[in-house]
């Protein structure tokens, strides 16, 4: 039996999100972590991040997502799936469901991407994870399951927030308005009472922030435009040391609603698309 189990749609989303949550003999999944194998395919996002191959690219972010955890005691597992820009058609979600419902079965904790800036991996993951704990709360073996604000998209949903209320005149880099979140989450699960949808603060301790900083610094293939995406507030530790969730019952694991649109998150750089 496994303590926790996170799944990351991509190989920096957990050390990004929900570090906190992580304990020795956890283990974390990367969803989306297969290698395309055209060596000369380029998608579009790693072309911005100045990759000539895609193929070479995913492999090098393999051997980050590796050194982000080392030393964490955290076991990590890579699945050879194609996240949506390596794709050629439409995920198997029926193959996930199987895949994902097995490994939640062994497990204690589970926590999903909430799909806070509704990029499309994000979603599958938390929409197909959903469906295998409703299959396994069916069965009599439900596990607990909790949602984590992804990082930094939560502070895209903040500023927006903010400029739709007039109350800063630009964008702002702070992680500190969980009403934003609480906003968003009652956008998607209609009728959840406030205390539900208002989001749980982790506090990391100046250490876990510490370390929550040199495990995302192996991510350097995204951070730096990520950091610029978020005008050089990335790695605050003010930032970084602030970590949002929900735990969910399981009358919540329905479906989930797409919400509004004018609840969804938005960069003033276009966003991130892996």
């Amino acid at each position: 039996m496994t303590a926790v189990l996170l799944f990351s749609p991509h190989a920096d989303d957990v050390v990004l999100s929900c570090f906190g949550a992580l304990r020795s003999g956890g283990e974390v999944v990367t969803v989306f972590a297969g290698v395309p194998e055209d060596p000369a395919y380029l998608a579009p996002w790693d072309e911005r991040l100045g990759a000539h191959s895609s193929r070479a690219f995913a492999l090098e972010r393999l051997d980050e997502d590796s050194a982000a955890y080392a030393g964490t005691g955290v076991r990590l597992d890579p699945w050879p799936v194609l996240d949506g820009q390596y794709r050629p058609g439409p995920l198997d979600t029926g193959a996930l469901r199987e895949r994902m419902r097995e490994r939640i079965d062994r497990a204690g904790e589970v926590w999903l991407p909430a799909g806070i800036g509704d990029h499309p991996d994000h979603l599958a993951v938390r929409d197909t994870g959903l469906a295998a704990c409703r299959e396994l709360a069916a069965a009599g073996r439900a596990p607990e399951v909790g949602l984590y604000a992804e990082y930094p998209y939560q502070l895209f949903a903040m500023s927006n927030r903010h400029r739709a209320r007039g109350t800063y005149a630009g964008f702002t880099w702070h992680n500190e308005d969980p009403v934003a979140l609480t906003e968003w989450f009652g956008a998607r699960f209609p009728g959840a009472p406030e205390d539900l949808a208002r989001p749980r603060l982790r506090v990391l301790s100046e250490e876990a922030v510490a370390a929550k900083e040199r495990a995302v610094r192996c991510h350097r293939t995204q951070v730096p435009e990520l950091d610029r995406q978020t005008y050089g507030t990335l790695l605050t530790p003010a930032n970084l040391g602030r970590e949002y969730g929900w735990t969910l019952p399981t009358t919540r694991w329905e479906p989930v609603s797409t919400g509004s649109p004018h609840t969804r998150p938005t960069s003033p750089h276009g966003g991130r698309d892996a």
